[in-house]
């Protein structure tokens, strides 16, 4: 495990500081898979949550995108079975950078249906974000996202009290 770690890492960096000119996307359909990974030391790679966005550049320094959410679990013992299911449309606006880093801000909004334990709601979300995305080759980035979502459902409203990190690997088809 520790030789596997130790090639990503000098491939990583051997991509990344290649003198090479790297085009970074600026119009055209992106995909990007997110995911929080696990702060919680159940296993070290494990993940909490994950979304898949399909984000739409126009040219003009803006995006627009799609977010869809789906996790889904099962409990030995336990006769329900968790499931939460959400989708955000959303803006960007991109900034300058440099030849490699790309930045934007943004907002999102959207709706999450979640049965956990038997017990289903329905919530609107929206938010706003900020992210930073760092190109290892032509069309192809790793990313960090930090958001902030206000949660209005059907018995609760929730402001989330600390921001959400998302780590991204976006390409260009």
């Amino acid at each position: 495990m520790k030789k596997l770690l130790l090639l990503i890492t000098v491939l990583f960096f051997g991509i990344s500081t290649a003198n090479a000119q790297i085009e970074k996307a600026s119009e055209g359909t992106i995909y990007e898979v997110m995911f929080t990974p696990n702060l919680e030391a159940a296993g070290q790679f494990a993940l909490q949550e994950g979304h898949i966005v399909r984000r739409t550049l126009n040219g003009d320094g803006t995006a627009t995108r799609w977010k869809a959410h789906f996790s889904f679990s099962s409990v030995d013992g336990n006769d329900n079975d968790d499931m939460v299911f959400g989708l955000k449309y959303g803006k960007e606006k991109h900034h300058d950078g440099t030849d490699r880093l790309a930045t934007y801000t943004g907002w999102q909004a959207g709706l999450l249906y979640a049965d956990v334990n038997g017990d289903d709601s329905t919530n609107l979300m929206g938010g706003v974000f900020v992210g930073a995305n760092y190109y290892i080759a032509d069309n192809l980035y790793l990313g960090v996202e930090i958001d902030y979502t206000l949660k209005v459902g059907e018995d609760t409203t929730d402001l989330e009290p600390g921001i959400n990190g998302m780590l991204s690997l976006g390409f260009k088809l």
